[in-house]
């Protein structure tokens, strides 16, 4: 009887125990769930704009000190000024049409460094340096590669005709761990070739029946033309492409697109793994590491 109450005595305590800790257990956000904002100075007698890729769907204002207007033209457009000097600082949230949301910090400044601020360019700059992350070369130093890169000599021959229009895959080339892929573009029509779109993927070469397509899409480091973009009528031009390093297996194959604006021609290439494994080193010491 003893032992019965004493086994008793010590579930109910150990339920006991069990409700409490799980009462006081709380969740621990991680570092990642953390929106950082944007610190930004508004005046009293002077208007900080804040223009947006898409148009401003709402705004909402931590203290009603920071006034806030959209633009009656310009739907994209946030001014922004103090209701009140010296206030003390805030927080500003702002949600665009395309479900983007911006958090700022605002502070006041009597006479702001920065009155006009483009998130648009931002976040085109923020995406370039999560692209560039652990990677040997800078964009600059990229870009300057590529402008080296585009006169040299073909040593390939992977071509693709169509349209009065010819892709040509010249050459492939190593810089630390960046592969260019130097292409020509050739317009034997009179009509101007303007580019749309250029797309990268790999994808599998031969499917079974009954078996979906898989595909990676490539996302490059640079887009660089040597005549500007597109292919004037009875032309050439030269694009070389930059990509974080990568190889692919005989069963893929590296898929390059481009796609005329406002018309069909167009281009598709197909690159085998071979092909990118015949990239050879260079190196320009004219540019600075």
């Amino acid at each position: 009887m003893k032992r019965n109450i004493f086994l008793l005595t010590l579930i109910l305590c150990t339920m006991f125990f069990q409700k409490g800790n799980a009462q006081t257990t709380e969740k621990a956000l991680f570092e990642e769930a953390f929106v950082h904002g944007y610190p930004i100075e508004i005046s009293w007698d002077k208007t900080t704009l804040l223009v947006f890729p898409t148009a401003v769907e709402s705004a909402d204002r931590g203290t009603k000190h920071i006034l806030a207007q959209k633009d009656k033209k310009a739907s994209n457009i946030l001014k922004l000024k103090a209701g009140m000097r010296e206030f003390t600082a805030s927080n500003l949230n702002v949600i665009t049409a395309d479900g983007q949301l911006y958090h700022f910090k605002v502070s006041y400044c009597e006479d702001p460094s920065e009155l006009t601020i483009d998130m648009g360019k931002q976040l085109a700059r923020e995406k370039e340096m999560a692209l560039f992350k652990d990677l040997s070369l800078n964009p600059d130093q990229v870009n300057a590669y590529a402008q080296k890169i585009a006169p040299l000599k073909p040593f390939l021959r992977k071509k693709e005709r169509d349209y009065h229009m010819k892709l040509h895959l010249q050459g492939v080339y190593i810089v630390e761990d960046i592969l260019f892929f130097q292409f020509g573009l050739s317009n034997t029509s009179r009509i101007d070739y303007r580019i749309d779109q250029l797309r990268y993927t790999v994808k599998d070469r031969k499917l079974a029946k009954r078996t979906a397509e898989r595909q990676e899409e490539k996302m490059p480091l640079l887009n660089w033309f040597e005549s500007g973009e597109g292919v004037s009528g009875q032309h050439s031009n030269t694009l070389v492409v930059a990509f974080e390093q990568f190889t692919i297996a005989d069963k893929k194959e590296f898929v390059v697109q481009i796609l005329e604006k406002s018309g069909d021609r167009h281009l598709t290439l197909r690159i085998k793994g071979k092909d990118i494994l015949k990239a050879r080193p260079w190196l320009n010491t004219n540019i600075k590491r």
